[in-house]
């Protein structure tokens, strides 16, 4: 692509770059907030701050499903404790008439002693579980106030950030404005011909190349740039205006 209906001055060329780069410092100010260091340490230290939360969450979780198994099996320990006591009076207070009766009797007894056991010995062993998740989730606890403590003092870092970056903004805007006054109105919309993605809209051409995307310009637009060297021409790859060298400029 090129512009021939224009022929660019030394003072023009200047306008025109020095236009490129302040709205190139303008976007790149800009991106500090999304993707500077401040902002790679908030979502870093919040996100540890969720993934804690969430395993304390989950953790909050298998306690209660222990602690309900460990009721349902007091429960359980109650009912055959209490059958195991009212056997045993049974038995206690048998006479020799119920010589028939005594053998199911101390079975059963010896079945319920065995249920109480096996019971007991299952309710210790979630007692212990228990007991374990427990200090797990105290620890737990003091990583996530810390985390959450970490993730607020970066977030005042990037809200601190955003409020010099909001000032230089106004700052660079303000620059912006008063260069593109001062540029012809249709010098200026030579910009706005290049890509809207590209940031940095003017490159120069260096060693047979574009300044900006850094490809070889081909042979056929570098001739028309070395013969018309005051026309505005874009890369062929990327879009960018190629303002021509210096010193092919009259």
């Amino acid at each position: 692509m090129n512009a021939k209906s224009l022929v660019l001055t030394k003072d023009q060329i200047e306008q025109l770059y020095a236009l490129s780069e302040l709205s190139t410092k303008a976007h790149r100010n800009n991106l500090r907030v999304s993707q500077g260091p401040e902002a790679s340490s908030y979502r870093e230290k919040a996100q540890a701050y969720k993934r804690t939360k969430l395993r304390l969450e989950a953790l909050g979780e298998d306690l209660r499903a222990l602690e309900d198994e460990r009721q349902g099996l007091e429960k359980d320990l109650n009912s055959y404790e209490a059958q195991l006591k009212v056997s045993k009076g049974r038995l206690e207070h048998s006479t020799g008439g119920d010589f028939r009766s005594l053998p199911a009797l101390q079975v059963e007894i010896y079945t319920l002693e065995s249920k109480v056991g096996e019971y007991t010995d299952a309710e210790l062993g979630l007692m212990e579980q228990l007991e374990v998740l427990g200090r797990e989730r105290d620890l737990l606890e003091i990583e996530m106030k810390r985390e959450l403590q970490d993730a607020l003092a970066a977030k005042e870092e990037l809200e601190a950030l955003r409020a010099d970056v909001a000032h230089l903004d106004q700052t660079l805007q303000s620059d912006i404005a008063k260069l593109r006054s001062a540029i012809e109105p249709d010098v200026a919309a030579l910009l706005e011909r290049v890509p809207t993605q590209i940031i940095d809209k003017v490159a120069f051409v260096i060693d047979l190349s574009c300044s900006g995307c850094r490809l070889r310009i081909s042979s056929i637009l570098m001739d028309r740039i070395k013969r018309f060297g005051g026309e505005v021409h874009y890369c062929e790859e990327c879009g960018r205006m190629l303002l021509p060298e210096r010193d092919l400029v009259q």
